[in-house]
């Protein structure tokens, strides 16, 4: 009896360039929800449009589940890369791209855009217009929430170098998800480009939730909460000063904070090593399994900021 698996098929679909393009939605007051891993560069200012500027220079594969009897082992990404253009398709058992299977099968289908057959044309259907914009995501508004979230249809999605500018209007409150917005998520597998994802000149709420993803925070003055597993998180304040509480908690990754001298904090950090070259006043250092315990003061401490690094380290640099 033949053992019957569940493969996936890759179908390759271009991107355009669309440097030129972007998708404006009127929203400046209420909870813009970001439900994905995605990789966003997102900007406040003084406005009352969400803003969404695609930048895409590479392709973009669309993976689906069928069911074959045979499947053979590759490497590496570039080995995918070349495969597929021979033709082969692949498959995951694990979510691990570097150890995906790879199959062929008459019930596997190969499909590719030819984009120059469109030229001068414009794409019917008012579902399509987010897709003519390079815009890969569900945009959905309720009331005063406007929710970006990933299609998890049951397919998932690898992307190359799919990459957006979102301004946004600085009276939001942000809360980015990128696990997708759901507690469990076990039917789904994506992978996207490992580039950091950031944040900057934001002077609202913000509320960031993510596994591994790295983020990078400029310039937003907060109230901000960040709760990462394996993340990076990176923040910098270059043109203006932590305004309210920062919450920052990583089980195994990094927390690099870049702030001013006369910045008025009141910092609780919790690490495997704590690093800095600010005249903090140290009003509590102690140590227990393995993890070092400080809270530190800045001018009159107005700020709070509270910093879990897990196994982690935290930097705090001088600006």
């Amino acid at each position: 009896m033949k053992k019957i698996i569940t493969v996936i098929v890759v179908v390759f679909l271009a991107v355009l360039s669309v440097n030129a393009q972007e998708k404006k939605i009127k929203f400046n007051k209420g909870i813009l929800s970001i439900c994905s891993a995605k990789n966003f560069q997102i900007e406040g200012y003084d406005g009352n449009e969400v803003i969404i500027k695609s930048l895409h220079d590479s392709s973009r594969y669309m993976i689906t589940k069928v069911k074959a009897t045979k499947n053979v082992r590759f490497s590496s990404k570039e080995n995918l890369k070349n495969q597929f253009k021979k033709g082969t398709f692949y498959t995951t058992t694990n979510g691990r791209l570097d150890s995906l299977p790879a199959t062929r099968s008459n019930s596997l289908f190969f499909s590719r855009t030819d984009f120059g057959k469109k030229e001068g044309l414009k794409r019917l259907g008012k579902k399509q217009e987010n897709k003519e914009l390079g815009i890969y995501f569900i945009i959905e508004q309720k009331n005063e929430e406007l929710v970006f979230r990933d299609n998890d249809n049951g397919q998932m999605v690898m992307f190359g170098n799919e990459k957006y500018i979102i301004k946004i209007p600085n009276s939001l409150k942000l809360k980015w998800d990128t696990s997708n917005c759901k507690k469990t998520n076990q039917n789904r597998s994506i992978f996207y480009s490992n580039k950091t994802s950031s944040l900057s000149n934001f002077n609202g709420e913000v509320e960031l939730t993510t596994s591994l993803s790295n983020f990078k925070l400029t310039d937003v003055t907060g109230p901000v909460s960040i709760n990462s597993i394996g993340g990076n998180v990176t923040v910098s304040f270059d043109k203006k000063l932590p305004l309210k509480l920062y919450s920052v908690y990583t089980n195994n990754g990094f927390i690099d904070i870049t702030m001013p001298s006369n910045s008025d904090v009141n910092v609780e950090a919790n690490a495997s090593a704590i690093y800095s070259d600010l005249a903090f006043n140290v009003l509590q250092d102690s140590e227990s399994d393995g993890q070092q315990h400080m809270k530190l003061k800045l001018k009159r401490g107005k700020v709070k900021m509270k910093l879990e690094a897990g196994f982690g380290t935290v930097y705090l640099r001088k600006k």
